[in-house]
């Protein structure tokens, strides 16, 4: 008796994943289709804003607007009153200008693009790892960008190597990567957010009313 064959078709590419309807991370396939829906928000976008996604993140580029504190002004900081206005300085700078961050500096800057998220999606801000090796950290805690933010993304700067950094205003400084949850939120970043709709870099503020 003949036995069967059974022939096995070579596989020339993978397949498609299939669509989950739970949430997870998006894939740069649906951060594309996710943006050109409006679904995700971001402005500007440039011409070749696709060749910006990478396969789970879009780069976001340094803004110019970026606040350093003023050395001396003040001996501590009060976290329960919040930030005198005039304990940082701000610089200004127009694209491609320099800014250079010293060993051991900090600042805060917004990156170049406003960013408006869904009820269903949250975005994370992750650093890049050429910045990473030359000891430039972009964010200290604050990467979660909940549903419903509405604003240009902050950037906590700091230089952890030996060497001052020049950093270029419209340089590709970060990623975002997003995240569909199982279910809408029920409270959005606009009702919670004491950072909401802001478009330039802002210090630090009080939690007032209950406001993240």
């Amino acid at each position: 008796m003949k036995k069967k064959i059974q022939k096995v078709s070579r596989i020339s590419k993978a397949p498609k994943a299939l669509s989950v309807s739970g949430g997870g991370i998006l894939p740069d396939w649906m951060i594309e289709e996710a943006i050109e829906r409006r679904e995700i928000r971001i402005s500007p976008l440039s011409g070749d804003w696709k060749s910006k996604i990478a396969q789970v993140s879009i780069d976001f580029h340094l803004g110019g607007n970026i606040k350093l504190f003023r050395a001396g002004a003040y001996r501590f900081i009060d976290t329960k009153k919040g930030l005198p206005d005039d304990a940082m300085e701000e610089v200004t700078l127009d694209d491609s200008d320099p800014f250079i961050l010293e060993p051991g500096a900090f600042a805060i800057a917004s990156t170049r693009e406003v960013l408006t998220l869904p009820n269903n999606i949250l975005g994370r801000l992750e650093g890049k790892s050429s910045m990473a090796r030359l000891g430039i950290l972009v964010h200290s805690t604050a990467a979660r960008f909940d549903p419903g933010w509405v604003g240009a993304p902050v950037l906590e700067l700091g230089n952890l190597g030996p060497k001052p950094a020049i950093l270029y205003c419209g340089m590709a400084i970060c990623a975002f990567t997003f995240e569909k949850l199982a279910a809408p939120v029920k409270k959005l970043y606009t009702q919670t957010g004491r950072y909401h709709g802001s478009r330039v870099t802002v210090g630090f503020r009080a939690k007032v009313n209950g406001k993240k």
